[in-house]
């Protein structure tokens, strides 16, 4: 066989591997898949701290054990038997259910635009994949907190004025109340406005109070007295009034909100000839609930 005979076999129809063939349309979405799932993590912040359960198996309700607070141990005396304390759990029971998205992409737009429309709109799915599931994340912890506090001691959100923005004091109450519960305060979720009234501060500048100056330097928001503070935009504004959230781990480690995921993010594409155009849809199925309401902490300002 002679070179041209050669690459010629090689690019054969019959013998390569090209996107339009059955078996290729098969393979693709599982690649978009992986992508979906890149883009979609890249945005995620509250559930990434969120203590994760993994039920991809058959089964519609899945029901974990969560420990109770533990026992306390007491001073011995010799020849007298040890006080056996119970062994205290609770169960918790996860519904998963679907979410998703879903575009349109015409075979016009396709063929006439100047990059990969089709990955555009899977970074997209991913975006909104991700801020669906951290919306539903902040809506169950925000439903299911055990502690709540109101800057500057107000009570209620109406009665919160333009100056009762965050400081130290509401962050270290809502640290203690959680302290106070026999949990370990562990994270800050503030939105935006939150991150913006920690870092004007007046002292906040100062680096063994707040982190380093590094990070102030760089604009973005790390340590505040033990808490490592995260932003998000999914924690909304309404009436001026924003609510960041605190969250602990229990005293052998697990976190108050759990989530569980029952299906991965996946990509399925339809094409419909008559109209020239594919469905690109994304979606995937979990559930968010509360494992230790007093580890979380809501807290109230004026934004």
């Amino acid at each position: 066989m002679n070179k041209k005979e050669f690459i010629k076999k090689a690019i054969d129809s019959s013998n390569a591997f090209y996107s339009h063939q059955t078996e290729a349309i098969a393979v693709n979405p599982n690649i978009w898949d992986f992508k979906l799932r890149e883009y979609e993590e890249q945005n995620l912040v509250v559930t990434n701290l969120a203590e994760m359960y993994d039920f991809r198996n058959a089964g519609v309700d899945y029901t974990i054990t969560v420990d109770d607070t533990p026992s306390a141990a007491a001073a011995l005396t010799e020849t007298v038997d040890i006080t056996i304390t119970a062994f205290s759990t609770r169960n918790v029971t996860y519904t998963p259910t679907e979410q998703g998205a879903a575009y349109q992409l015409t075979r016009k737009e396709a063929v006439r635009a100047f990059f990969n429309v089709a990955e555009r709109m899977v970074k997209k799915l991913g975006y909104a994949l991700a801020t669906r599931k951290d919306d539903l994340a902040i809506s169950v912890a925000s439903a299911g907190a055990g502690n709540s506090v109101l800057v500057n001691s107000k009570s209620a959100t109406t009665d919160l004025a333009s100056t009762d923005t965050l400081n130290y004091a509401s962050i270290t109450k809502s640290a203690r109340l959680i302290e106070d519960d026999l949990y370990t305060p562990k994270y800050l979720v503030v939105n935006p406005t939150g991150k913006q009234q920690i870092l004007d501060l007046t002292t906040v500048h100062k680096a063994n109070e707040f982190g380093t100056r590094d990070a102030i330097a760089r604009g973005y928001v790390t340590d505040l007295f033990g808490l490592q503070v995260f932003v998000t935009q999914n924690i909304a504004t309404a009436s001026n009034v924003a609510e960041a959230l605190v969250f602990g781990v229990s005293r052998t480690g697990e976190g108050a909100l759990g989530y569980a995921i029952k299906r991965d993010p996946m990509i399925e594409r339809e094409y419909h000839a008559r109209g020239r155009f594919w469905d690109i849809v994304a979606h995937e199925e979990y559930d968010f609930q509360v494992l230790h309401p007093n580890g979380i902490c809501t807290l109230s300002h004026y934004a």
